[in-house]
């Protein structure tokens, strides 16, 4: 009998325990998740504080200070949206219980409205128009225009992917 409860109970283990029987996750994990909102966040930090250099020059033109001044008004909008995130992802990884369907439609339209919210703030008009800014050709202004453009955008198809978690 011993024997027999034995092999029941390997064979409960491999049956429950083995890989194949575990659903597979087409997204990334929760760890992962926080991991790239935190990168992100280090990413805008470094880039604003570089921009900060950038308008202490005093040889800059007033369209370029505004350009400046309008680019780190945005990096600050999207840390505050990234944290948001970051919290989101955490609590919901650190949660012990089940959440309910509207709990998880609640949180999935909340990554939506901060992805939307993204969306805003790399479309809106720069308080200096881009014609005026090509005159100058200020290869700081394209980097700097391209990297936070290029990061929001990355953050938006990774929040995409991720949502995966909440279903």
């Amino acid at each position: 009998m011993k024997k027999l409860s034995l092999l029941l109970a390997v064979l409960a283990l491999f049956t429950f325990c083995s890989p194949f029987s575990a659903p597979a996750q087409n997204g990334p994990g929760i760890k992962e998740s926080i991991n790239t909102f935190m990168t992100y966040f280090n990413e805008t930090v470094v880039q604003s504080i570089r921009i900060q250099e950038i308008l202490k020059d005093e040889t800059l033109s007033d369209a370029d200070s505004l350009f400046f001044f309008d680019l780190v008004t945005r990096l600050e909008k999207t840390l505050g949206l990234v944290l948001n995130l970051r919290d989101l992802y955490f609590l919901y990884g650190k949660t012990t219980y089940c959440f309910t369907k509207d709990e998880r439609k609640y949180i999935l339209d909340r990554i939506e409205n901060i992805s939307g919210a993204f969306k805003q703030i790399v479309e809106n008009k720069y308080i200096v128009s881009r014609q005026e800014l090509e005159g100058h050709k200020n290869d700081r202004l394209t980097e700097n225009l391209g990297l936070f453009n290029d990061r929001v955008n990355r953050l938006r198809a990774f929040l995409e992917i991720s949502q995966e978690i909440f279903r």
